[in-house]
């Protein structure tokens, strides 16, 4: 679930672009704001400063930041952000929708040009793909809270903005290609399962380190405290949940516990400053009466949430491919690897690599070389 991204020198090489991209004419519900241009010189010291190895860079790449129409699980109208990046100097050879990884800011998503922003902006559109990068609901411009792991709040954030930008020049009307890092990740079978369900086709689907099976393998996982980062995965998820389905934040957690991550998430703070709020042993984080269901397979409303956002139960048509860590303590390998045969069984055309004896921030670096020879390799 974690997100760190794989440009974290950004800011520190100095190298971030200073032209500002054409204008382009976007359909009448969609504001379009043109933000940096990074030139292929810049776009390949980032890469090389990052320690991404084996991917070249053909285009300079142009970002801009969209404002789109959505809609809440209740069918109320929203506005959502994201960020749509394009290749200049000749047509796109497809689509590409990256999905972004855990941020606990409103401020630190893809339209805002964050790092993980930026380097999928580089990776995709600076070989040649027109990409975009949802914030998802409760990021970015929206003030909402933030769904975290809502399968089908993510899956609407992903598909209106492939929609809101299809129309603009450089966009081609393509299937998309599906790919992103750790809450990314599942953000990719989320919006897999939405488009195949509505028949709309997929190029194909590449997570890395995703949590998909958020009940039956996640949640146990998590509570064991293997990663630092434990209790603050578990507190974001119990947070996104009860407001996606309207419960009270104190029927999962204890009352001091759920007044603490209010305070966490409702105003940002930076990842380690939550890690060091929150207490280590993941399991003090809750009520008596979810741990009891927990522990005895009882029933309580987040187990019942976390069992329908898993990602794991359909049939793709469109191939998926897993990447993963072997030494991955933040989102256990299990799930790539128990994914990938579920869909096997059922037909698709799936499969689970390991990138290597590396940790989650790790394997982002392995896989992103891999996952551009695979994409390259279907267009």
């Amino acid at each position: 679930m974690r997100r760190r991204t794989f440009l974290s020198g950004l800011a520190a090489a100095g190298l971030a672009g200073c032209a500002r991209p054409p204008s382009l004419t976007a359909p009448s519900d969609v504001a379009l704001t043109p933000l940096k241009s990074y030139s292929r010189l810049q776009s390949v010291a980032l890469l090389k400063l990052a320690g991404v190895k084996g991917v070249g860079v053909r285009h300079a790449v142009d970002c801009y930041r969209v404002g789109y129409g959505s809609h809440d699980a209740r069918g109320t109208p929203i506005r959502l952000s994201g960020l749509l990046a394009l290749p200049r100097g000749g047509p796109a050879r497809g689509r590409v929708s990256w999905q972004h990884g855990t941020t606990t800011t409103r401020a630190d998503v893809p339209s805002n040009l964050s790092t993980e922003g930026v380097a999928a902006a580089i990776l995709c559109a600076g070989n040649g793909f027109a990409t975009v990068a949802p914030d998802y609901l409760g990021l970015g411009q929206s003030g909402l809270t933030h769904t975290y792991y809502a399968a089908d709040d993510t899956a609407r954030a992903v598909i209106d903005l492939l929609d809101a930008t299809r129309g603009i020049a450089g966009v081609p009307d393509r299937p998309p290609f599906l790919t992103g890092f750790s809450q990314g990740g599942h953000a990719c079978l989320a919006a897999q399962q939405a488009l195949e369900a509505a028949g709309r086709a997929v190029l194909g689907s590449a997570p890395v380190a995703g949590a998909f099976n958020l009940r039956t393998i996640s949640l146990g996982a998590a509570l064991k405290g293997g990663a630092p980062q434990c209790s603050l995965y578990l507190s974001y998820l119990a947070r996104g949940m009860a407001a996606r389905y309207g419960q009270p934040l104190e029927s999962a957690l204890t009352g001091p516990m759920a007044a603490l991550t209010r305070s966490l998430y409702d105003q940002p703070h930076k990842p380690d400053a939550i890690v060091a709020a929150l207490p280590a042993n993941p399991r003090e984080l809750f009520s008596p009466g979810f741990l009891d269901a927990f522990d005895h397979d009882g029933r309580h409303w987040l187990l019942e949430a976390l069992a329908a956002n898993e990602v794991s139960h359909f049939t793709p048509r469109a191939p998926v491919r897993f990447f993963h860590g072997a030494a991955d303590r933040d989102v256990a390998p299990q799930e790539s690897l128990t994914t990938a045969r579920m869909f096997q069984a059922s037909g698709a055309d799936a499969r689970a690599i390991d990138v290597g004896p590396v940790d989650h921030n790790g394997s982002i670096l392995r896989a992103a070389p891999r996952i551009l020879g695979w994409l390259e390799s279907l267009t």
